[in-house]
């Protein structure tokens, strides 16, 4: 009977797989075919919408592919493939609903290089989709189901899993000691030069002091120790107290100084993790606090409006309308990450004076420094982007879709969104079932590449790669020196 069952749900699986197949083929010629038939001069507001929806079917697509491979939907991936719907295509989504705002793409200007037409727009929508089409294909192809783990001793595999909860606890207890003092005084700062001279100064301001370039590495670890903890620990509960206050003074702090985005990537996975490691959230827990949440942002926001401008009957009307939520506004300023895209897609994609940016980041993922030796010009893509290509004094940010078109073009951009889903998933991927004492250290790793990789929605590799390796991979390393030295001290000496 089981293995009736077993083969049934290959064949449902080989089914689905061959689906994302057709679908992912169907879509990428339908790219090329809007892409060579464009006209720059015609009006495609009715297309613009279209398109808009045509978003919303691709959420629903991967959401249910998704769960039919995998069996979750709440899942790491999940995650990702939100944030990335949000910072790339968060615009057209409002737009299918009818939600439009004044300071919108399409009715101002892209930085210094004008408003865009509705051709450039399409252009970059039509992009878009098809780039999170064969991200979504890649990340399919490279699930696999999990395999049976043979059974050794018990005794040893117990005390090999005790070895490493206790090596990835101690290590990041350590490492906390230096990391959250170091990641506060870098929040403080923030805070206090967001405060006297903006929230862009502490990032692009040329003469701000104080600043010490070790401590941003550093703290790079400071999410994965505080990961790292909650693992170790089995969520014991002083640990779990400990660290949610940390984080939530961090949070504070972090919003206070205007940042508005990089700690909610965080917060949802902390809660994915409470979820899936320590009480399960049930569907009707989550449905409550979510619309209890959001009628009450909604309500705070309309009362702070009345107050602003006055009561009438006007200024009511205006207040409760669905334009002026700030979770639209939110969702509308994240989605103004999609301008980088459309800027290459108005103005072409030879414009980038440095070789391949991928290649770039794995050269110089230790430090910059390598590209003098190397003789070889470089620059970050935020910085060139912002200050050398748009003559502009605030960061105008990137993202994973632009960069892609950047290196390869419109007609190969997407198919290397193939390699970076399968790269994705190959690195985060968790089973639903998995077992937080026996695969602590996957886990571990999972989670914290994760909480890295989720920023390349909004940025560009090289940030990512050298993230990774001073946040994620100087870490792991120590745990597995610290796992070394318990096992070689719990040995029994003969």
């Amino acid at each position: 009977m089981d293995a009736i069952m077993n083969n049934k749900k290959s064949f449902a699986k080989l089914g689905l797989r061959i689906i994302v197949i057709y679908t992912t083929i169907i879509g990428y010629i339908s790219y090329l075919l809007i892409t060579t038939t464009i006209n720059n001069n015609v009006d495609y507001s009715n297309l613009i919408f279209g398109l808009s929806w045509l978003g919303v079917a691709l959420g629903v697509y991967i959401v249910i592919t998704w769960y039919k491979l995998t069996g979750n939907v709440f899942s790491l991936y999940i995650i990702f493939m939100v944030f990335f719907f949000l910072f790339n295509y968060g615009q057209p989504l409002m737009w299918a609903f009818g939600i439009h705002q004044t300071h919108e793409i399409g009715e101002t200007t892209l930085y210094t290089m004008g408003v865009p037409t509705s051709a450039e727009i399409v252009n970059a929508q039509a992009l878009t989709l098809v780039s999170i089409l064969m991200f979504h294909f890649g990340a399919v192809f490279c699930h696999k189901p999990r395999k049976k783990v043979k059974k050794n001793s018990e005794s040893n595999i117990g005390t090999l899993n005790n070895n490493t909860l206790e090596s990835i606890y101690y290590t990041c207890l350590i490492a906390s000691y230096i990391v959250i003092p170091i990641t506060f005084y870098n929040a403080v700062y923030k805070l206090i030069i967001s405060q006297l001279y903006g929230y862009s100064a502490y990032y692009y301001g040329e003469d701000v002091v104080g600043k010490v370039v070790v401590f941003n590495l550093i703290e790079h670890m400071f999410f994965p120790c505080l990961v790292g903890l909650l693992i170790g620990s089995m969520y014991r509960k002083n640990v779990k107290i400990s660290v949610y206050f940390i984080f939530a003074v961090y949070l504070l702090i972090s919003v206070l100084s205007g940042d508005r985005g990089s700690w909610l990537y965080k917060l949802i996975i902390l809660m994915w993790m409470s979820h899936t490691f320590y009480k399960t959230i049930n569907f009707k827990t989550i449905t409550t606090y979510s619309v209890t949440s959001i009628i009450g942002l909604y309500l705070l926001d309309a009362i702070v409006s009345i107050r602003n401008t006055g009561i009438s009957l006007e200024n009511i009307v205006n207040s409760i309308s669905l334009k002026n939520s700030s979770i639209i506004s939110g969702i509308f300023e994240m989605g103004a990450s999609m301008r980088p895209t459309i800027v290459l897609v108005k103005y072409g994609t030879d414009i980038w004076p440095y070789g391949n940016t991928y290649i770039n980041a794995l050269l110089g993922f230790i430090t910059s420094r390598i590209f003098p030796i190397l003789g070889r010009p470089f620059e970050p893509i935020s910085d060139w982007f912002s200050q050398g290509y748009l003559d502009i004094s605030y960061g105008a940010g990137f993202n994973i879709v632009a960069e892609a078109l950047l290196n390869y073009g419109p007609m190969g951009a997407p198919i290397f969104m193939i390699l970076l889903g399968y790269l994705l998933v190959s690195l985060t991927y968790l089973d639903k079932n998995i077992n937080l004492k026996r695969q602590s250290l996957r886990i571990f790793f999972a989670i914290s590449t994760m909480s890295i990789f989720i920023h390349v929605v909004r940025n560009h590799f090289h940030w990512l790669v050298k993230t990774w390796f001073y946040g994620v991979v100087i870490l792991i390393i120590l745990i597995l020196i610290m796992r070394e030295y318990i096992n070689k001290k719990k040995r029994p000496v003969l």
